[in-house]
């Protein structure tokens, strides 16, 4: 059967969940290029079934193996089972992935003197939930799998396995792309990407327009919502790509729209399937017809962000411009204690805590006069937001952080789940929906958690828009400092076992992936890309990310590198 009829036997399936794999053993799974398919499809593993007089223990190591190989609805796994099993057997119910570095060889097994029993503990890095929302797992977690093994015609098949496939973190990030699905800011002036992970076959299509259907991740829930009316469905239940052009079909739920939402509806689904490299464009239709957003004017997925980063040299405040630093004309000697600056993204405003981080600090850039604006026990981080708002995060958190309005008017944002924590490091996400927040917790363990942002019909700042963040990074023993770094993605610096911090960057969710190694770093930040990626030292050093290294910017000691927000 070819790859694309074999992906098409699965995608009725994986309309809910798409193929999930296994880890591959060693010397028994090939790779295999995969030409003339959607550009997602690099490859495929193509596994081995299992082989006459195998043991218990090479029954059940070899089934999660072939787990990785999803063609013709996970045949060869399929194999491994007895019969009447391999029809209830689900391998799509969840994706568990093994901390990086660890193999199905360096798990332990457990073979009960009957071998009718195998048992592993699965050291885990990660799971994808039943949404495609990737979750970092805790460091240390372990999940224990039982599988039952019955003899059928003299060899050992399992008949009892958990649901869902395991997956080395290489395997994961061969099989699986991650996606944005897109859905609108409130206010419908920008649409915002919600990540999700899929495996790369052409059922895609058909799997990310069922979760955009679906609404957003739990922790956006209230901070974005979608043009596309609850309950709304595929009909019929996949999406048909031909020359670029995918054809969604959706049921009656559309009828009786007006014309603007009928296009909000067609520009975010185009939007959200564009990022298939195969498709161009989305040819959206339901009950009313064919769905245009011609006539509305376009939705932007990110902001023109072009100013430069900023910093704290000899006293004043400067920009980051290359490999060298520029005063900002007329700025003023900050106050004693000057440190964590941070500049508006419209770089109308800049903002420092000052005098042992108790008081804020606000210039507007027009007049550069610098005035106090909040005075607390001690401020954490700032932050700016696209409307204006700066955030100010005190270090012993009460379950609210501070805004102040470009106009004075002051909030306070609810964010529950940090009371009682010990806040590090705020950022407010360039299109002003989310909040990453880097806090500890009374059990001295590092978060770094993501949340939706609420606010009211003005605009403002009220709350965190659920008591339920994402925690990601999880598997980290020490969090230093995190920012924003585009739309999507995190920056930080985390110590991952002994030694020093090192910078790494992450899909919001995702793995995380190491950015080589600075010594000294206290601080970091990013524009719209890693490729913006700086680092501050304590020694008053700067280094910038760039081609896979790390450059000295600049001689003169400078401080606290922050990029616009």
């Amino acid at each position: 059967m070819s790859f694309r009829r074999a992906c098409a036997a699965l995608a009725a399936a994986a309309l809910l969940l798409s193929g999930c794999a296994s880890i591959p053993k060693d010397g028994s799974v090939g790779h295999r290029d995969v030409s003339g398919e959607d550009q997602h499809v690099q490859s495929r593993i193509d596994p081995d079934g299992p082989e006459p007089g195998q043991s218990p223990n090479e029954i059940v190591r070899g089934f999660l193996a072939a787990g990785a190989g999803y063609s013709n609805n996970f045949e060869v796994a399929r194999s491994y089972l007895t019969d009447s099993f391999a029809g209830e057997w689900n391998p799509l119910s969840s994706v568990t992935v093994l901390q990086p570095g660890r193999t199905l060889e360096s798990v332990t097994s457990e073979v009960t003197t009957d071998s009718q029993s195998v048992s592993l503990t699965i050291p885990v890095g990660g799971q994808l939930d039943d949404r495609r929302v990737y979750r970092a797992a805790s460091r240390g977690t372990q999940i224990d799998m039982e599988f039952s093994l019955r003899q059928v015609n003299g060899e050992w098949r399992i008949s009892q396995a958990p649901s869902g496939m395991v997956l080395t973190a290489v395997n994961f990030s061969t099989l699986f792309q991650p996606y944005p699905l897109y859905f609108y800011a409130p206010g419908y002036e920008m649409l915002v990407p919600d990540t999700r992970w899929f495996i790369r076959s052409p059922a895609t299509a058909t799997e990310i327009m069922t979760e955009l259907l679906g609404g957003p991740a739990e922790y956006l829930t209230g901070a974005v919502v979608s043009a596309i009316p609850d309950g709304t469905q595929l009909d019929p239940r996949s999406v048909a790509v031909s020359d670029g052009v995918a054809r969604v079909e959706l049921s009656s739920t559309d009828s009786g729209l007006d014309e603007r939402t009928n296009g909000r509806i067609a520009a975010q689904i185009e939007t959200t399937l564009k990022e298939v490299g195969s498709i161009t464009s989305a040819q959206v239709s339901g009950a009313s017809g064919e769905l245009d957003y011609g006539s509305l004017p376009d939705v932007p997925t990110s902001l023109n962000i072009s100013g430069s980063p900023i910093a704290i040299s000899e006293g004043r405040l400067v920009r980051i411009l290359g490999s060298t630093i520029e005063p900002i004309a007329n700025a003023p000697e900050l106050a004693d204690g000057a440190s964590r600056p941070a500049i508006a993204i419209d770089e109308s405003m800049y903002a420092y805590l000052a005098d042992d981080a108790k008081a804020v600090r606000r210039l507007f850039a027009d007049e550069l006069e610098d005035n106090e604006v909040l005075r607390g026990e001690k401020y954490a981080s700032l932050s700016f937001d696209t409307e204006g708002w700066l955030w100010a995060a005190e270090e012993a958190s009460d379950g609210t952080i501070q805004a102040i309005s470009r106009n004075g008017e002051l909030t306070e944002v609810s964010v529950p789940f940090l009371k009682g924590r010990t806040v590090t490091s705020i950022a407010v996400s360039p299109d002003g929906t989310r909040l990453a927040v880097l806090s500890t917790d009374k059990d001295d363990v590092n978060r770094l958690e993501i949340v939706g942002i609420s606010r009211d019909p003005q605009r403002a700042p009220t709350s965190s828009s659920t008591s339920t963040p994402l925690e990601v990074a999880t598997s980290f023993d020490t969090i230093i400092d995190a920012s924003w770094s585009g739309y999507d993605s995190l920056v930080m610096l985390a110590r991952d076992g002994s030694g020093e911090p090192e910078p790494y960057a992450l899909r919001v969710p995702g793995p995380a992936t190491s950015l080589g190694s600075i010594d000294g770093g206290t601080q970091i930040t990013s524009g719209e890309e890693t490729r913006s990626v700086r680092i501050g030292t304590a020694d008053g050093e700067i280094y910038s990310y760039g081609a896979g290294s790390w450059q000295k910017l600049v001689d003169a000691k400078t401080y606290d590198p922050s990029a616009p927000g």
